[in-house]
């Protein structure tokens, strides 16, 4: 039992990682296996609004002090997908040593995460994993990196310039509005929470004009579901 629910999480990392540029590590003690490759890209930063920002002269002169972050391509151990690890100084510094004693190019090494979720004092701890094998280590210096200057720029374009809202869809007619709500009126409570919820609207008078035949025929379907039988009035329930 304890070994499939160890295969699981180690599956639901992987489903993490799919996709996308950088490697997740979100929560303290999570842990990835990697085997780093090219370039430092160094970038001088400061932790703005949850989140880190280039370091220019307006934050300066907000009296913000700047700090370094450094980026490396890694590639995961398992399945040879390149991502890309943000780091400080002091995890920087255990990079240099780790390539200075084992050669980063010979190794795998396991990155934990000593943090909570969008901690700004996050490290990371590396400790040797395997040695690779000669093929192993070629295969992996062959993968195609990120290009670390161009993934932060596209990065800072979108930020800075996002996505215009789309515009609010023009509700129905005022007509058709009270049309609907004179039959919805005659409905329980139950059915008329299930045409807002339908719609995902609050009011009956927001659903959208593109809508209006859709609504027109959803009320009708409520009308049979929900309203009593024209003769059920006349009906004695108790009659013997």
């Amino acid at each position: 039992m304890a070994n499939m629910w160890e295969q699981t999480e180690e599956l639901a990392k992987r489903h993490e990682q799919a996709g996308g540029a950088w490697l997740k590590l979100v929560n303290d003690g999570d842990t990835a296996v990697v085997v780093f490759l090219g370039e430092p890209h160094p970038r001088e930063v400061v932790f703005h609004e949850g989140k880190y920002v280039l370091y220019d002269e307006k934050l300066r002169a907000q009296g913000h002090k700047p700090s370094l972050r450094v980026a490396l391509n890694v590639a995961l151990f398992d399945t040879r997908e390149v991502k890309v690890l943000e780091m400080g100084v002091a995890v920087f510094k255990d990079v240099r040593q780790l390539r200075a004693k084992y050669g980063l190019e010979k190794w795998a090494f396991e990155v934990k995460r000593r943090g909570a979720a969008k901690d700004p004092k996050t490290t990371y701890s590396l400790l040797p994993e395997r040695q690779l094998t000669p093929e192993e280590s070629a295969a992996f210096q062959a993968l195609r990196l990120h290009n670390l200057a161009k993934l932060y720029a596209a990065e800072a374009e979108e930020g800075a310039a996002p996505a215009a809202e789309s515009p609010a869809p023009a509700p129905v007619d005022v007509a058709a509005a009270q049309a609907l709500a004179a039959q919805l009126k005659s409905l329980p409570r139950e059915a008329v929470d299930r045409f807002l919820q339908h719609f995902g609207v609050q009011r009956i008078r927001d659903v959208p004009a593109t809508r209006g035949e859709e609504a027109r025929a959803f009320v009708q379907s409520l009308v049979a579901r929900y309203a009593p039988p024209e003769d059920a009035a006349d009906v004695d329930p108790f009659a013997g």
